[in-house]
């Protein structure tokens, strides 16, 4: 008797744990292009793993997580608990899905502009570093925890001279110069490496493990302060953004999101593109620069694409009719923290086969109640999910990719969804 139950009990432990297994997102391997896209309801994150095991994270932002509008309903909670803060249980995340026998470095980390949610910033109740003079939040928070080779943003020069404006009006500057302070300290500490984000250059993010084993990857620069790629090596770069003598004479400067950061992934036939809070245009009551048309200057360079991230979260300044019809992505990702991700009417666009006919398959970080509630079953009829981490995995040489939701609600991170194979274009 005492046989027969141990022999069952060992059935239904062996059936547990291969249930438990085919749970589990397969684990990277050589040749795979991994981008997870970090669900922690606290601000933008995407940790990248190259075909080589080159590492990049792009974004690690944190909202102050005591301010009244982070409280309320109108935004997400904090993923999977309470326990950790948010560069915490970003820094978990990745740990955890770190390419195996590689330590823990991230070789490059791309900040897309200046605003709390992809960044970070000080708040009054945040930790400070026990190695430096700066506090944690967002990308000082994950850089402190997680080493970090090269940091590469827009630059401290435009649409002000950013230095200048911290010894003049501090305040007005204070979550900048936490990362300044973060950068200075890791520069001379560990060898941190800061750069501005050249645009049109395929040359300042590229593979450090065994470049020569993957030719046919790259990532391109395509926009960063306004200026655009022309597409053509030699051929001038394109800025429709006001020059600084302009501004100083006027007094109108572009704020952050036209400005950030947007880069092109290719590896063969596979493409992707991601630029931050890139605007396209303001509801019709509201009038705008040429300028701030962002997505439409871009559109053009970036192309048809497989896999593109909503610009500025599809708010209702972001994913144009054109730009849409130029891109024609087959998947969306959108990073949610607010109430009003996406828009009504971004929806509408971003699912409408008038724009483009094709067939396309929309995921989502972290979906609000209150956003499904008024948007009603359009927004249950338009995505594949609405809540987890999100992981983009494209197989070798590019020819095909899948795409993965993970449970975000604890550590274990199950697959709870999966979909693909998708043909890359």
């Amino acid at each position: 008797m005492k046989t027969i139950l141990l022999i069952a009990l060992t059935l239904v432990t062996v059936a547990t744990s291969s249930a438990q297994q085919t749970n589990v997102l397969p684990e990277w391997k050589e040749g795979y292009l991994d981008i997870h896209f970090v669900s922690t309801g606290v601000g933008n994150c995407a940790f990248a793993i190259f075909p080589d095991g080159t590492t990049m994270l792009i974004d690690a932002g944190e909202l102050d997580p005591t301010s009244p509008r982070v409280l309320s309903p109108r935004n997400t909670r904090r993923y999977p608990n309470y326990s950790k803060l948010g560069f915490q249980w970003q820094a978990d995340y990745i740990l955890s899905m770190f390419p195996k026998g590689r330590t823990p470095v991230l070789d490059y980390a791309l900040i897309s502009h200046f605003h709390d949610d992809h960044f970070g910033g000080p708040y009054a109740a945040a930790p400070r570093s026990e190695k430096g003079d700066y506090f944690l939040s967002g990308i000082t928070g994950v850089g402190d925890i997680i080493p970090i080779k090269k940091l590469i943003d827009r630059g401290y020069e435009y649409p002000y001279d950013l230095k200048a404006l911290a010894k003049e009006s501090p305040d007005k500057i204070r979550p900048l110069q936490n990362l300044w302070n973060f950068t200075s300290y890791h520069e001379k500490q560990s060898g941190l490496v800061h750069e501005k984000l050249v645009v049109g250059s395929d040359k300042q993010i590229v593979l450090q493990v065994n470049p020569k084993k993957f030719p046919d990857f790259s990532v391109r620069n395509i926009n960063a302060n306004g200026e655009v790629w022309s597409g053509v090596q030699g051929k001038a770069n394109t800025n429709k953004m006001p020059d600084l003598e302009t501004i100083k004479r006027t007094g109108a400067a572009p704020g952050e999101n036209p400005l950030s950061c947007g880069i092109r992934i290719q590896y063969g036939a596979f493409t992707f593109y991601t630029s931050g809070d890139i605007p396209g245009t303001q509801p019709a009551f509201e009038k705008v620069p040429e300028w701030y048309d962002m997505e439409s200057s871009v559109a053009p360079i970036v192309g048809e694409v497989d896999v593109a991230t909503t610009n500025h979260h599809a708010n209702r300044d972001a994913m144009t009719p054109f730009y849409l019809s130029v891109i024609k992505p087959r998947v969306i990702i959108q990073e949610v923290w607010s109430s009003d991700h996406p828009g009504h009417e971004v929806l509408v666009r971003m699912t409408s086969k008038k724009i483009w006919p094709d067939e396309r398959d929309l995921f989502a970080t972290n979906m609000l109640e209150a956003n499904r509630l008024v948007v009603g079953d359009l927004m249950d009829r338009s995505y594949k999910s609405t809540q987890g981490h999100i992981v983009l995995r494209v197989l070798p040489q590019g020819k095909e990719y899948y795409v993965y939701v993970l449970n975000n609600m604890d550590v274990n991170r199950y697959v709870t969804g999966s979909f693909g194979p998708y043909q890359s274009k």
